[in-house]
């Protein structure tokens, strides 16, 4: 079994939300409305910038289609949870039809991954892909067809990991990447983008690669239209491997430059070095890479005075994981809300059940157990966790 635990999950800032969905997790009737709201990092960019594998890193080695032209055709959620017993498993959620038509949202179990090998599992993944691609394709019982129904698609494929060791209750999308070869399917990943950047719980995570002009790469403009502040967006740029030994080319190094020390982004952008190919990942360290890359630069003038936690896989974990605390943050006051309404309902309806006299005990008891000991005992996680919670 390949064993995925994000990186995430080891910050200090992440203690404040295991307590707090721990207690959640306790009134398990409500639990999905938490879920779906809880802070999602999305990642985007243009096609071929090096999103997947920035994913892949995030989720602690979860083997995503990559290293193609098109790899990433439809949505990728990766939901990352703790339960009692593991399960890795991959799921169908459909929102349109083959014409495009939105139907009444769905999720079937695709497969269960559990005990696959990561080249096992990337291969399911590809072939999940192409089930969403083709909506009216069963795949219990149609083979795939030889051309797709569609190109590109809102449905999405799901990746649930679950298990004891996931301490960190983790939601991130990996968004197609946003192409130039073709007028309709880039309007169409456009809109896809948008609509899942413009919730306002979400983190964004655009990816810039290096190699490109960044004032022409869609994923700036985007963050920048929907989150002008710039306070729940953080950039990545990737491909500097492909800059770093071109010492002479001072513009091009300052404007990479200039953009992770936090132009238009307050919180910056971070350089991370992903493996060139699948190849060299089985045979590199990207840490290493990473170190190698920050040496390289240092040396050169304009990246002398580029703070150090700007580089590297570990300080990006870091400031997405206060980025989520800080969400979370904001959000307690609505789970508090959302508690004492829930609870109030509840009082009324054990109120109004036409129990005889003598069961009238069962009622207090019910209500003392459910009112008195979940909610208030959450609601009271809450409380606490927002007088230690201080968002600067």
């Amino acid at each position: 079994m390949v064993r995925l635990n994000s990186p995430l999950a080891e910050t200090s800032s992440a203690r404040d939300y295991i307590d707090i969905m721990s207690e959640i997790k306790k009134l398990e009737a409500f639990y999905h409305e938490f879920e779906e709201n809880n802070p999602t990092i999305i990642v985007f960019g243009d096609q071929s910038s090096g999103k997947s594998t920035v994913l892949q890193r995030l989720t602690g080695g979860l083997p995503l289609p990559r290293g193609s032209t098109k790899s990433t055709v439809a949505p990728f959620k990766i939901r990352m949870l703790q339960s009692e017993e593991p399960l890795h498993k991959i799921s169908l959620r459909y929102v349109e039809n083959k014409n495009r038509e939105p139907i009444h949202p769905s999720e079937v179990d695709f497969a269960v991954i559990t005990d696959l090998d990561e080249l096992e599992i990337e291969e399911k993944l590809r072939e999940a892909q192409r089930y969403v691609q083709n909506p009216s394709i069963n795949f219990k019982n149609e083979r795939l067809p030889p051309d797709d129904e569609l190109s590109y698609t809102k449905n999405v494929v799901c990746v649930t990991i679950s298990g004891p060791e996931q301490m960190y209750n983790l939601s991130l999308v990996d968004l197609p990447g946003i192409t130039r070869s073709d007028e309709n399917n880039e309007a169409f990943v456009l809109s896809l983008v948008n609509e899942y950047i413009k919730k306002e719980s979400t983190i964004l995570v655009p990816v810039f690669q290096a190699t490109s002009d960044i004032a022409t790469q869609c994923a700036c403009r985007l963050a920048r239209e929907t989150d002008p502040n710039g306070q729940r967006t953080v950039g990545v740029l990737t491909k500097m491997d492909r800059i770093v030994d071109h010492q002479s080319d001072d513009e091009k190094h300052l404007e990479l430059a200039t953009l992770v020390k936090g132009q238009g982004l307050v919180n910056g952008t971070y350089v991370i070095r992903n493996p060139s190919s699948v190849l060299s990942e089985i045979h590199e360290d990207p840490d290493e890479l990473e170190k190698e890359t920050i040496r390289k630069l240092k040396q050169h003038i304009i990246w002398e005075d580029v703070p150090f936690d700007r580089f590297g896989l570990q300080n990006l974990t870091m400031k997405l994981s206060d980025l989520q605390r800080k969400e979370h943050k904001r959000s307690l006051p609505k789970i508090r809300s959302f508690l004492e309404d829930r609870r109030s309902e509840f009082e009324e309806k054990l109120n109004a059940l036409p129990l005889p006299l003598d069961t009238n005990s069962i009622i207090h008891y019910l209500s003392n157990k459910v009112m008195n000991t979940q909610y208030s005992s959450t609601i009271t996680c809450c409380n606490s966790r927002d007088d230690s919670l201080h968002v600067f």
